[in-house]
């Protein structure tokens, strides 16, 4: 997908947010897309890791969030 795809894709799956959605999550959504607006690319790196160290520990994370 180019980037142009990807950004159309996320616009498109904003829309499809239920308005039950919890004001909270959205807001964490929200922010996270306004860091990467001005993130250089050390920040996009680091964001980047965080989020492949998240997929990788998903398993322990719901247990211990259990």
């Amino acid at each position: 997908m180019s980037t142009i795809q990807i950004k159309a894709a996320i616009v498109d799956a904003a829309t499809r947010i239920p308005d039950e959605a919890p004001e909270e999550l959205l807001q964490e959504v929200l922010e996270f897309l306004r860091a990467l607006h001005g993130a250089d690319q050390e920040k996009l790196v680091r964001i980047r890791q965080f989020y492949k160290n998240i997929e990788e520990d998903k398993n322990l994370l719901l247990r211990l969030a259990q």
